[in-house]
Formats: C-alpha cells, structure tokens, sequence
C-alpha cells in the first residue's frame, strides 16, 4: 500500500515534463499548504506541472529502490530482464533474469509501487480540489481539463500497476489517515476495466493536440492508446485463459479509436528516420502521442553515461552497463524481408551485418560501425594479441558483441567528461507512439480473426514501410502472422520496454528461459570468423509472469494480498 503523504508539498523552480517557459523561470517556493494551492492558478499549474515531472520511465529508473536517484539508470531499463539485453552493471536488474526475485530482495519493485501511488495520491487531490477551485482562479473549461489530465495520469499509474504485480489496491480518494487504509487489491481484469471506462468517460475532455511548449501534457489520443494497450493486455493470453474472442475484437477497435483520429503518423524526416525519431522535439514529429519530458539544463538524464559504449583506445568514461544480445540482433530481417532462420534469404553468417534492416543499423554498434569518431573494432587478432580490436567484448564492455546506438546522443567526444554533466542528454521518454498502436490494432485484429484480414497487413506493413522493409508476403495463416508481428513488435519498439512485458503477457517462459547469445569475432591474419556463443544462462519462473508486491508494503496492508 501507498505511503500517506502529508499534505504539503515542494513546488520546484523547474518543474518536469513541460517546456513552459514562465513556469520553468518561477523562483523556488517554500513548503505551501494544500489549501493554499487551490487559491492560486500558478501554484496549481506547477502542481500539476510536477505530478507529470515525477513519472517514472525507462531512462530514470532507481534500480537500487525509492528515491535513490544516484542510482538512476543503472542498467535499469525493463528490457534488461528480457533477452534483447543484459544489464551485468546493476544486480537488482539481473534479479529477474537469474530467478531471484522475492517480495523482499527487490529494490526495484518497491520504486514502482511508491512512485506510482505517490502520484495517484496527487491526482486524487486534484481529481477533488479543482470542481471546487473558484471561478476566478480557474475557468469551468480549465477545471474541466484540469481534471481529465489527472485522470489520465491516475490510469496510467493504475495501468503501470496491473501490468506489473497483476493487482493492486484500487484508491479513488486522497486517504487521510483516519480512514480504512487496509484496502483489498483490485484484480488485473477489474484495473483494466477502470482504466477504459475513464477514457470512456473523460478522453473527449482532452483537447486532439498541444502546443509545441505543452507536449508531454495529456492528449485525448494519450487517453485513446492508454486504453488500446490496456485492453491488448487484458485480451493476452496471460490473462484470457479462454482466449476469449471478444476481448481481442475490443483490443483492435481501441486501437483503431487512436488511428481515426487523423492525428498521428509515423516521422519519416531525413533519410535516417527512425532513429532521429526520438530527439525530435518539434511539432514536425506527430508520431509521438505521449512522452516523457527532458529539457536541458534544467532536467536532463544520465544514459549517456551509464549505457555508452567506448572503444578502449578512446575511453570517455562510460559505463556501458546495457548491453544488447546476439538475440536481439538475430532478430533484424534481412533487406529482402525475410527472417535470417529462412534458408531463402539473403544472410551470410560470415558478413553477419551486410543487408539488414534499416533499424539495424539504427539500433545497433557491431563490428566495424563508427560511433562518435572511431571505428569500434571487437575482433580477436589470433596471430598476435596486441593487433586485437579497441573493444574487445567482455564484461565491462559489449559483453554480447554489440553496443547500443537507438536513443544515444552522439557525441565529438573530443573532450570528454561524462561526470561533470558534459554528456547529459535531453531526448524525451516515449511511452506511446503511433508505431505501437499500429502493431498493437495488427495484433488484436490479427487475433480475432480465422486468418489475417487486408487491415492486419495494412497497419504492419506501414511500419515496415518506413524501414524500407518489403510489405509480408500474402496469404500468412494466423499462426505466421503472429509470429512476424511479435518479433516486428521486439524490433520496432526495442529499448522501449514492450519486450519485458510482451513475452510475459505471451506466457513464454521458454523465451524468458533461453540463453542469452553473443557475437565473438576472430581474425586470423586474413579473414574475420563470426561465430555465436553463450554468455549467460537464464532462469524464469512461472510465478514471477507479475512480479510480487514489495514485502514492506504487505506488512503496511496484509489485505492487499486479497482481492476485491
């Protein structure tokens, strides 16, 4: 169960997740009480302002538990406990991949149900105080949106909640510490249910678009694909033991909610597109539906730091602690759109990186790729070990052969000093984009189905498309569909935590327990030789498709082990 927070809080001078200027240059406050914050339409803004600015994504995550932020991105990307990565820098991330993780031992889950009942806490307070607030301080149109962003925001913690530990107390009021506080869980199929009758009910609240200087607020289409990913869930197997038809047919027409709202598409700027994706900013990317935000100086992440890959004759001081997998990269097509296991295609396992998909390339440092001024070499020399390549793969750097490209900044790296900040970068946190609802609408319409309909391959194809991948060849049976659109799912949205939360809603333990590969190269003089081993041996347990709720909360609620 959530902590009970005081009712005061610290407006900060920069407030996260918007670019407003005049709220970014407002001067620190003091402590302000609640009843204060009511009275006066600033202080309500920041209020809101930074109840955005305390959401937790894969860039900032604490593995190392609540409030630690010194400990933020250390390794900490979801997808580090699934097998597009190994997060070998932090061992609370690599509790999940070695079957060690308890109630107890797990500082990570305890940040993900304080961070998010911290922040349902908040929009309670404003779900309550804004009908009130008085019309001089706010319009009835700004109480009215005011009030649909915190539910947004509420539901989505609740989403981040049921996706997570499978239950969890369903609160709807501020508690105060004279009511009950030993409130039963909600179960998955009962928080799901909640989080789509909200967007029922208040998406339309929500204006289609924001100004460039509002990205990161609620949008209706925000709320839309809110309910089109939670109802995906609700319709997986993990959690439709009946594979009940319906809920998929829900799934897809959700999905399909977010596409008819003619606001989104994919970026397609530059020849280089999805990859600048991710550092666009400006109204130009309308791919973006709802984002976490970073702006320097004032709010800036640490992954440069923390996941860089340097070559050793130009180390800059990263600490290349996420490293991606020899499965990851299996999984890139080939440019003729064909998966490398298909005998037909055009894959040469000895010039393993020639003729892949765009996104490879984009995603990936490899053998011979250049990443901020040098040529990064991770060949053996066999003949003579002082000629072996600058970034030779170990456990202190590109452990699996590979290092990590998407979302990094890429520096001159000329004068280097990655702790005094030099290297912090601003790009924003995306947790929808059109991509995925595209994919998630071919999954749900995919699975309502007898056999793929014209739109399934309609809404992957355009996806591909933007890789210059080739549309799927006609006449797939439901079975080969699914099977290109969850790995068309683990490229496009890689890094981007899906992948740790798909393969559990799949119910694939034998993903989750098979082991992680890596790329070693040799050369003898003359030729490369590329050859595949195992790094790391993986164990899964069933009972851990939802992770346990932390024990210090147990012990606050025995009730929150029951449900409602």
């Amino acid at each position: 169960m959530k902590e009970i927070f005081k009712p005061l809080f610290i407006l900060l001078a920069a407030i996260s997740m918007t670019s407003c200027t005049d709220m970014l240059d407002i001067k620190p406050t003091t402590f302000v009480s609640d009843d204060l914050i009511w009275q006066d339409k600033k202080l309500i803004d920041q209020f809101v302002a930074n109840t955005y600015g305390t959401l937790v994504c894969g860039f900032n995550r604490n593995t190392q538990g609540w409030d630690q932020d010194w400990a933020a991105a250390f390794g900490g990307n979801f997808d580090a406990g699934a097998d597009d990565f190994d997060g070998k820098f932090d061992a609370n991330v690599n509790q999940f991949n070695t079957g060690q993780i308890t109630a107890q031992s797990t500082p990570f889950i305890d940040e993900i149900w304080k961070s998010n009942y911290s922040i349902i806490r908040k929009c309670n307070l404003i779900i309550a105080a804004v009908p009130d607030t008085k019309d001089v301080v706010l319009t009835p149109t700004e109480k009215k949106y005011y009030e649909a962003e915190a539910r947004f925001l509420r539901a989505f913690c609740y989403f981040d909640l049921a996706r997570t530990f499978g239950r969890a107390p369903l609160i709807t009021e501020a508690q105060q510490l004279e009511d009950n506080l030993l409130v039963p869980a909600t179960d998955f199929e009962g928080l799901i249910n909640f989080i789509a009758t909200e967007s029922d009910n208040y998406a339309e609240d929500l204006d289609p678009t924001v100004s460039n200087a509002m990205k990161g607020r609620a949008t209706r289409g925000a709320f839309l694909a809110l309910k089109a990913r939670a109802l995906l869930y609700l319709a997986s197997p993990l959690n439709n033991a009946s594979n009940s038809k319906e809920r998929w047919e829900d799934a897809a027409k959700a999905a399909q909610a977010v596409m008819t709202l003619g606001v989104y598409h994919l970026y397609r700027n530059g020849e280089y597109a999805y990859g600048s994706l991710f550092f666009d900013k400006s109204n130009a990317n309308m791919e973006i539906i709802f984002e976490r935000r970073f702006q320097f100086p004032e709010i800036t992440h640490n992954i440069h730091m923390q996941w860089s890959l340097d070559p050793a004759d130009a180390d800059r001081g990263s600490w290349n602690g996420l490293y991606p997998t020899q499965n990851l990269a299996d999984a890139y097509e080939t440019t003729d759109g064909k998966l490398i296991t298909d005998p037909t295609s055009i894959y040469n396992p000895q010039d393993p990186y020639a003729n892949r998909d765009k996104r490879f390339y984009q995603t990936l440092l490899y053998h011979g790729s250049y990443w901020e001024g040098s040529q990064l070499l991770m060949h053996r020399h066999l003949q003579n070990p002082d000629w072996s390549g600058n970034c030779l793969p170990n456990d202190y750097r590109a452990r699996c052969g590979y290092g990590l490209r998407k979302m990094m900044q890429e520096y001159d790296g000329a004068s280097a000093d990655l702790y005094s900040g030099a290297f912090a970068q601003d790009n924003n946190w995306p947790y929808f984009r059109y991509a995925e609802v595209l994919l998630n609408y071919a999954e749900a319409q995919n699975e309502a189905l007898a056999a793929p309909d014209k739109s399934v391959y309609d809404a992957i194809n355009e996806v591909r498309d933007r890789a210059d991948q080739p549309g799927l060849p006609e006449g797939l049976s439901k079975d080969e569909m699914r099977i290109r659109i969850h790995n068309e799912r683990r490229v496009e949205l890689c890094l981007e935590e899906h992948r740790f939360f798909d393969l559990r809603r799949w119910k694939e333990a034998a993903t989750l327990r098979a082991p992680i590969k890596g790329m070693t190269v040799e050369f003898d003089g003359n030729n490369n030789n590329y050859k595949i081993v195992t790094i790391e041996e993986r164990v899964f347990n069933e009972n851990n498709y939802y992770l346990p709720i932390p024990h210090s909360e147990t012990e606050k609620n025995p009730n929150v082990l029951e449900r409602n």
